[in-house]
């Protein structure tokens, strides 16, 4: 375990990287942490600054950080190398950024970095240290050897760690490039750390940081590897099992309340980041060329082609929501205008609409989530006519392809059914579109933009060589606060016998009066909290229909 975690912390990146990590750290070995990384302030030469008794005696702990390795590159040639750090906290902090109730504690100077110190520049190191030690200051190195133990006596403990979380964690390492497999063993390690935690809210904290310090983990080794696709699935996971450990005490003004809070945020914030970089680098790309992300998806095979492909479009939806969120109630972030976020996510939606179009012809009736997510951000950013079009096109594929039992959309999922989909007889095609969300789906977004044609043919359709289908919307009930976030159960209510109208008011009323009437989902703890896009990450990843609400919201 340890080697792992020495290999981790070298390829840590200094900026939100190994300063995002070192808090926690901090936080789990008893120490109070007082000051965290910031941007756009000057922090005179401390990353993190913390308080406490690491064993001999209650210090004041400055921590510089580097990442990866210190050699001479990095030690005194320029204002981001470390001696000039150094020089700041001597001249600057300790005489005025130290709270005044900690003035009179020795203080301790750490270089801090993730890798190790070279030979060329190590006598350089120790003679400044020695030439500013006084009886107060005292300086330190914690290289990442030293922040491996510290993990492993503070966050991870791996004594106590049983041996199935601990070779789950190291499986899932090793096979980031089977991603399901990864995520199958993350998945295993970070709900045995939640169900261990109970109801005690210390434990909860510590789950939480680990399940961070994991991800993070997990992130690296598969950035390293080129493949992010499992810490993607692997953090969606962590923050819905991160909030059922925290929504009870979220925002609490307590001071374990706090804590919690600060660190459920730093899980969010981790998993945007690789939403982000996961489409910055796959997705964006390729979805500005025809055909893009069809021909970049490891099959030939149809099925497989369009399962990916829905899943993305789903996926750049729901990370346009959190940075959305994100940029709103972090205000001071870099690069997070909301006006230009809604226009780069509502580009990306957009090329990769224009440029596949086998976006327009679902093959399985629960895509209609991904569909609905996608039409939700291109909402909310003003487009439109692109949803007009999309759903449009949806409509005609889908009414072509029932009629000819071709690749119709279909209720099932299992990827054996799905193969052998289309079979022959009216029997089987009966079974196979015995309900739908996703025709409902369609209605509903036809009559928001007010397309009376598009209206028309699916209300013609429902009630012709459709109307076997039980056509239904899902909404929250009594018993998804406890199964939307964690799945595993049915939950909610279903609205069955929806029927599609030629006129969008008369389509659009029964929704409005059910929304009206329910308040199971203005319940939920995320909706109450303010972390909405944490029921559509929610819906996506456990496949349950978007609630209504959010239709009735965006009017």
């Amino acid at each position: 375990m340890k080697l792992v975690l020495i290999e981790y912390l070298a390829a840590l990146k200094e900026r939100g990287e190994l300063d995002a990590i070192l808090p926690d750290l901090l936080s789990e070995l008893g120490l109070l942490v007082i000051s965290r990384p910031a941007i756009g302030t000057r922090q005179y030469g401390v990353d993190v600054a913390a308080v406490g008794d690491l064993g001999e005696g209650k210090k004041v702990f400055l921590f510089s950080i580097k990442a990866s390795d210190i050699k001479r590159s990095n030690w005194d040639s320029g204002e981001q190398s470390l001696r000039p750090s150094l020089n700041e906290i001597l001249d600057v902090f300790l005489r005025k950024s130290i709270p005044a109730r900690y003035t009179s504690l020795p203080v301790v100077v750490v270089l801090c970095c993730g890798g190790e110190i070279h030979e060329s520049v190590r006598d350089n190191i120790f003679s400044f240290m020695q030439a500013h030690t006084t009886d107060r200051i005292k300086f330190d190195i914690w290289d990442g050897n030293r922040l491996a133990d510290y993990l492993l006596s503070g966050v991870l403990r791996e004594n106590s760690l049983p041996a199935t979380w601990r070779s789950d964690f190291r499986k899932a390492l090793a096979l980031v490039d089977e991603p399901d497999v990864s995520f199958k063993h993350f998945v295993n390690l970070i709900s045995s750390i939640a169900e261990a935690s109970g109801d005690s809210t210390p434990k909860r904290l510590s789950a939480i940081r680990q399940i961070h310090l994991g991800l993070w983990t997990l992130y690296v080794w598969a950035r390293t590897s080129g493949n992010i696709e499992a810490a993607y699935l692997c953090s969606e996971r962590s923050i819905l099992v991160g909030w059922s450990l925290s929504k009870d005490r979220f925002g609490a003004r307590t001071k374990l309340g706090k804590s919690l809070t600060l660190s459920m945020n730093y899980l969010i914030m981790l998993h945007d980041r690789i939403a982000r970089d996961y489409i910055s680098n796959y997705v964006e790309p390729r979805a500005k060329t025809l055909h893009g992300l069809s021909l970049a998806v490891p099959s030939h095979a149809y099925l497989d082609v369009n399962l990916k492909l829905f899943d993305l479009v789903g996926r750049v939806g729901t990370s346009g929501f959190w940075q959305l969120y994100l940029a709103q109630v972090h205000s001071g972030r870099q690069n997070n205008n909301v006006q230009e976020i809604l226009k780069r996510v509502s580009e990306t939606i957009i090329d990769m609409i224009e440029n596949n179009p086998i976006f327009c012809t679902p093959i399985k009736d629960n895509q209609a989530i991904d569909i609905n997510i996608a039409c939700l951000f291109l909402k909310r950013a003003g487009c439109d006519g692109i949803i007009q079009s999309w759903i449009e096109r949806i409509a005609v594929s889908t009414i072509f392809a029932f009629n000819e039992n071709a690749f119709y959309p279909c209720v099932f999922d299992s990827y054996y059914d799905l193969i052998s989909h289309p079979r022959r007889g009216s029997d089987y095609r009966m079974d196979a579109t015995c309900g739908s969300v996703l025709i409902p789906t369609l209605a509903v977004w036809a009559a928001i933009v007010d397309d009376v044609t598009t209206l028309k043919m699916l209300a013609d359709f429902s009630s012709g060589p459709y109307k076997h289908s039980t056509l239904q919307l899902w909404y929250p009930g009594h018993d998804t606060e406890k199964h939307l976030y964690l799945g595993g159960s049915d939950h909610g209510l279903s609205a069955v016998n929806f029927e599609v109208q030629s006129s969008s008011a008369d389509t659009l009323s029964p929704i409005d009066s059910e929304c009206s009437a329910s308040s199971k989902f203005l319940s939920l703890s995320a909706f109450e909290h303010g972390l909405w896009p944490l029921i559509v990450s929610a819906c996506r990843h456990h496949r349950v229909p978007v609630p209504p609400h959010f239709w009735w919201l965006s009017l």
